[in-house]
């Protein structure tokens, strides 16, 4: 393996492990806030959580390029699948202050299937990542042709 894609390997599990963490902390904010009934923090908790996953996915495609593409495609898949199976612990975790409440409150949460949870976030990051390799390959391109010196 050369040095380069093993420092992409190494920045991918880090952007992955930084994802996995940033999204269960958004997720146990974003149950104590339903909980308090702060209406629309969830929202601005949901969205910083989607923009660091944005700027991760692009961060991996400036350091790796297509190849970064794909890495950025597994960090959004195994991040959201971590922070998905974490989600039940978020929900415990947020609660530990108030377990009856937040037991009461939340008795009908059920967890989305996978997919439910994770498309859009897949989806966006990928295809981020996918905008930002093109503009970065159209930024090299000169639109008047190559110059005659």
């Amino acid at each position: 393996m050369k040095r380069s894609m093993r420092s992409l390997a190494t920045l991918a599990v880090g952007c992955t492990f930084a994802a996995a963490l940033f999204g269960f902390g958004s997720e146990v904010l974003s149950f104590k806030s339903s909980y308090h009934g702060e209406v629309g923090r969830e929202t601005l908790i949901q969205t910083s959580r989607i923009a660091v996953y944005l700027i991760l996915s692009v961060l991996l495609v400036f350091r790796g390029g297509w190849p970064g593409v794909l890495a950025a495609f597994l960090m959004m898949v195994v991040a959201t699948a971590i922070e998905w199976e974490l989600l039940p612990v978020a929900l415990g975790f947020a609660g530990i202050g108030e377990p009856a409440g937040y037991a009461h409150r939340f008795a009908d949460f059920h967890q989305p299937s996978y997919w439910q949870w994770a498309a859009y976030d897949i989806i966006g990051g990928t295809g981020a990542a996918i905008l930002a390799r093109c503009l970065i390959m159209f930024a090299h391109v000169n639109p008047a042709g190559p110059r005659d010196e």
